[in-house]
């Protein structure tokens, strides 16, 4: 699918894929002296030009993170590890706060014993991308949390939402289609993910619901273990999607920027009635409003 990107960086789209590249640097998913994925391969991946990668490791490579060279692609650096005599950003780059992402909230997060997770987002991508991290560190042996507990609320994938949808052709159900397809995929992958943490004996304890509610989400929300609210937003932005071989081409669809998407943290004790208000919005539409599902399992 190729994406429409916005003139100059009113999108900063390459600030959304530095974010995920320096998300797996962190995770370990990209360990220092490994290659980040091919250049062509992250424009696939991200949904974006040629220009935009290349910025965004233009600005990986002046936070000391990697280093690249033509032919031999781009490489991770160890923790500090930039290169010898190698001059640090100047100007506005080093001033920009780095954007808050979901993983190193939930890799704090599976520090406790019993973990707690409620989310309500548009399809759980991010979540489901995510939580594979933590549950390798479960694997491995370097956390053994006595419980996890996920409480999963999502918009009902039946109903007309107001994104993704066709610009030029409301009646058009492809959108919906795919956005139907991606929710309920994550939302089973998540499911299956920890329920098989139980299964091995890997943890005691494991409880993972889901919910729909008939309405679209216009922000994600991620509350951890009562103390830890993350909220981000979903922007929109017009895309084009590559045409299917017998199929009449698809116009242009109004889309939701999910993935990558800045993060805005909020936690005890200081901010305490915020995230106390978050978890009631969240109690009051899970108990009184959303409907359990199990999505044909």
């Amino acid at each position: 699918m190729a994406t429409r990107e916005p003139a100059g960086e009113d999108g900063r789209k390459y600030e959304i894929v530095a974010a995920r590249l320096r998300e797996g640097i962190g995770s370990g998913e990209y360990g220092a002296g490994k290659l980040l994925p091919p250049q062509r391969e992250l424009r696939e991946t991200f949904e974006v030009s040629r220009a935009t990668v290349t910025k965004a490791l233009d600005l990986l490579k002046d936070e000391g993170l990697i280093e690249s060279r033509q032919g031999s692609g781009a490489r991770v650096l160890p923790a500090g590890g930039r290169p010898a005599g190698a001059v640090p950003p100047a100007g506005p780059a080093t001033a920009r706060p780095a954007l808050e992402t979901l993983q190193p909230h939930l890799q704090a997060a599976f520090e406790a014993d019993d973990i707690t997770m409620d989310v309500f987002s548009l399809t759980s991508e991010t979540m489901n991308r995510q939580l594979g991290a933590q549950i390798t560190r479960i694997h491995d042996g370097r956390i053994r949390p006595r419980s996890i507990s996920l409480r999963l609320m999502l918009p009902d994938p039946d109903i007309k939402l107001a994104f993704p949808v066709s610009l030029h052709d409301p009646g058009d159900e492809r959108p919906r289609l795919r956005h139907r397809d991606t929710l309920i995929s994550c939302s089973k992958s998540l499911r299956h993910e920890l329920r098989t943490l139980k299964r091995q004996r890997l943890v005691p304890a494991v409880s993972v619901q889901i919910r729909t509610v008939r309405l679209t989400p216009t922000s994600k929300m991620y509350l951890l273990n009562n103390d830890l609210l993350l909220e981000g937003y979903y922007t929109l932005e017009e895309t084009d999607p590559d045409p299917v071989e017998g199929e009449e081409q698809e116009g242009t669809t109004l889309n939701s920027l999910g993935l990558g998407a800045t993060l805005f943290p909020y936690s005890k004790p200081d901010q305490a009635l915020k995230v106390e208000t978050a978890q009631s919005f969240f109690d009051s539409y899970w108990d009184l409003l959303a409907r359990d599902t199990d999505f044909g399992d």
